[in-house]
C-alpha cells in the first residue's frame, strides 16, 4: 500500500509541473503555465473533494519547479499536532514563515495547449488545472493509464522561506 501511495504522489508530483498564473477565475482552465516557486498539497482535501478550510494546512509532501525542472519536497521537523489521523509532524500550516526541506530531483516535463501531459510507466494521461480563490485543482480528463486515479489534486504555492537540508 506503501509503495501505491508513493507511486500515486510521485505521479501527482510529475502531473504538477506546469501551473497557472495568479488569479485566473475558477471556471477557466490553465492556458499559460508558469509556476516557478514552491507548491504543497492541501492536507483536508479529500480524493474528489476540495478542503473545507481554503488550504490552510498543508501535507508535507509538495514540489518545486525551478528552471524547468522539478524536485519532490519533503518538509521536516514539524510539530503540528491537527493533522489528519491525528499524525503529529506529517502537516504544517500554510502561513508558516519558514521550513526545512529534504529535496530530490524528479525531473522535466511538459504541457500542450490547456491541458498538461503526464508520461509515466510508458502511458500518457492528461489534465485540465483550475485556479481558486484559494488553490488550484488538477483533474485528470478520462483514464487513460491503469497508474491514474479519478482522484483531484488541491495545491498551493508556499511563500515562506524554505530551506533545503544537507
Amino acid at each position: 500500500m506503501m509503495k501505491r501511495q508513493s507511486i500515486l504522489f510521485a505521479a501527482f508530483i510529475i502531473l504538477a509541473s506546469y501551473a497557472l498564473p495568479p488569479f485566473m477565475p475558477a471556471a477557466h482552465a490553465a492556458k499559460t503555465p508558469s509556476w516557478e516557486g514552491i507548491w504543497f498539497t492541501c492536507e483536508f482535501a479529500q480524493r474528489q473533494r476540495a478542503p473545507d478550510e481554503g488550504c490552510a494546512m498543508f501535507d508535507d509532501e509538495g514540489f518545486s519547479y525551478e528552471n524547468g525542472k522539478l524536485f519532490y519536497l519533503k518538509m521536516i521537523g514539524s510539530t503540528e499536532t491537527a493533522c489528519r489521523g491525528n499524525k503529529v509532524g506529517q502537516c504544517f500550516q500554510r502561513d508558516e514563515d519558514a521550513i526545512t526541506v529534504n529535496r530530490r530531483s524528479l525531473g522535466k516535463m511538459r504541457i500542450e495547449d490547456d491541458r498538461l501531459i503526464v508520461r509515466y510507466w510508458g502511458c500518457e494521461q492528461s489534465y485540465q488545472m483550475f485556479e481558486g480563490n484559494e488553490f488550484m485543482t488538477i483533474k485528470p480528463l478520462g483514464k487513460s493509464c491503469l497508474w491514474s486515479q479519478e482522484r483531484h489534486f488541491y495545491i498551493a504555492p508556499f511563500t515562506g522561506q524554505v530551506h533545503i537540508a544537507p
